[in-house]
């Protein structure tokens, strides 16, 4: 672990150099690209390099609040005329017509791409490894997994190559990719961003995002690409400072389907932000699941195996390329073969199920002001450990134990923010979660901007780091 006596240029510096004519779009995008060349042979993050579009597009005029930085784009947004594998194999050929909605709003942003970072198959891991493309490495140990599904744009901010990156979140992914690589991950509300205006049902779990070396860099992505549709949540403003008021937080750390705690080295980690947020005048008390976990856990299971099996056609659909379980890898064709194994009546049983422990969730949220767990119950695995040549058999219930409380904030559409409290005794990051009511980042981000005052994590750069010296 190095830390240095100032922190490393982020996106808001960047855009300051910009503004007053120290750096240039073009400058900054060469930067980036040279960075990723010189360190991508070590990480390997990038699915698709998009440098000469990105080089032409620094060279153009460009408006919008985050107008010539540079970013890299996770490799299942649709960008017209450009690969989006979903990292799989059997999509390698797939090239969308037409840019997404949230493409479209980096785009009005200002945000250059300058390639689509790797993530796994069809995003289903809280690991960054495929077939495909094989295993994208951690900066801060490159034997450890970056975290996933977006843990090859983690690994690029991570490592110093762009100061931001793309990222999305449909059981966590952003958040597991923040913490393992000691960033600061938020996972918007439904129906904040641009694209999820129709978005309505327990059963839309996605949302966009990004992950950062600082809060102000998040917040302003958040405020730059939200949507402004008036049927929605309302804009977040601009966050720039600190919480300024007492906060009523609910701590829990066990592992929702054992009820055993997590490592020690998280366990510490948390036990240390619980300390902090005491001395900061924070009210914190321990607090019980809202709901069953074990029942909960077993519903999640039972909807992740169920809801892949049958989107699996509707994705095929959608892009007009056949699918099929013998296309995939290993882990993904057998988490197929169990989800074909539940009945339609299950499945639907399952959601119902579910329904009641989100309205237990939502119902705790408007008696506090923040639900805080970790973020991953141990320290980061190595490469392999969820590897795709695993059988989902064989990972199902340690992947569930490991990333096993992000989800429900997916479910509940509930904002939540993962933050690089600390390190484990060998060095590795450590994310702890703040979770709170719908439409609330703006309370989290201050929470943020408060620990991150006090932790200084943004100074903090791993063994292989190409950023600013």
């Amino acid at each position: 672990m190095n830390m240095r006596s100032s922190a490393p240029m982020d996106m808001t510096g960047m855009r300051e150099a910009m503004a007053s004519g120290r750096a240039t779009a073009s400058g900054l995008v060469d930067q980036a690209i040279e960075r990723a060349e010189a360190v991508n042979p070590q990480l390997n993050f990038i699915a698709w390099p998009t440098f000469e579009r990105a080089r032409t597009q620094a060279r153009a005029p460009r408006s919008g609040p985050l107008a010539g930085v540079p970013t890299l784009i996770k490799d299942m947004l649709p960008e017209g005329g450009i690969p989006a594998s979903f990292g799989s194999a059997a999509l390698r050929d797939f090239v969308p017509p037409d840019d997404a909605p949230y493409a479209q709003a980096m785009t009005g942003a200002g945000l250059i791409s300058i390639g689509r970072s790797t993530m796994p198959e069809l995003g289903l891991n809280a690991v960054t490894e495929s077939p495909l493309f094989g295993p994208t490495r951690n900066p801060w140990n490159p034997d450890h997994t970056p975290g996933g599904s977006s843990g090859g744009g983690a690994a690029a901010v991570a490592a110093g190559v762009v100061p931001i990156a793309h990222a999305s979140d449909g059981l966590g992914s952003i958040r597991h990719g923040a913490a393992p690589c000691g960033l600061v991950g938020l996972k918007p509300s439904r129906r904040r961003n641009a694209g999820e205006e129709a978005f309505r049902s327990i059963t839309d779990l996605t949302v966009n995002g990004c992950v950062s070396r600082t809060v102000r860099d998040t917040a302003a992505w958040l405020e730059a690409t939200q949507t402004r549709d008036p049927d929605c949540l309302p804009p977040v403003p601009p966050v720039t400072a600190p919480v300024d008021r007492r906060l009523n937080i609910h701590a829990y750390s066990r592992v929702m389907r054992t009820g055993d705690l997590p490592d020690a080295s998280v366990q510490r980690v948390f036990e240390e932000a619980l300390a902090l947020l005491g001395r900061l005048g924070h009210k914190v008390a321990d607090a019980d699941l809202p709901f069953d976990g074990p029942v909960a856990m077993e519903l999640l299971g039972t909807i992740t195996e169920g809801m892949f099996c049958r989107r699996l056609g509707m994705l095929s659909q959608a892009i007009g390329i056949a699918v099929k379980a013998d296309d995939l890898e290993h882990r993904s064709a057998t988490l197929i073969a169990a989800g074909e194994a539940i009945s339609d009546d299950r499945f639907a049983s399952a959601w119902t199920s579910m329904e009641a422990v989100v309205a237990a969730y939502l119902a705790r949220l408007e008696r506090i002001d923040i639900w805080m767990t970790p973020t991953l119950s141990t320290e980061i695995p190595r490469i392999g450990v969820f590897g795709p040549d695993v059988s989902w058999a064989d990972q199902k219930d340690p992947l569930i134990d490991y990333a096993g409380y992000c989800w429900i904030d997916n479910f509940a559409g509930t904002p939540s923010i993962s933050l690089p409290i600390g390190f484990s005794k060998n060095g590795l990051p450590v994310g702890i979660q703040f979770a709170t009511r719908p439409g609330g980042e703006a309370l989290l981000l201050a929470l943020a901007y408060q620990l991150e005052a006090e932790l200084q994590w943004q100074q903090h750069i791993p063994p292989i780091w190409i950023g600013d010296r």
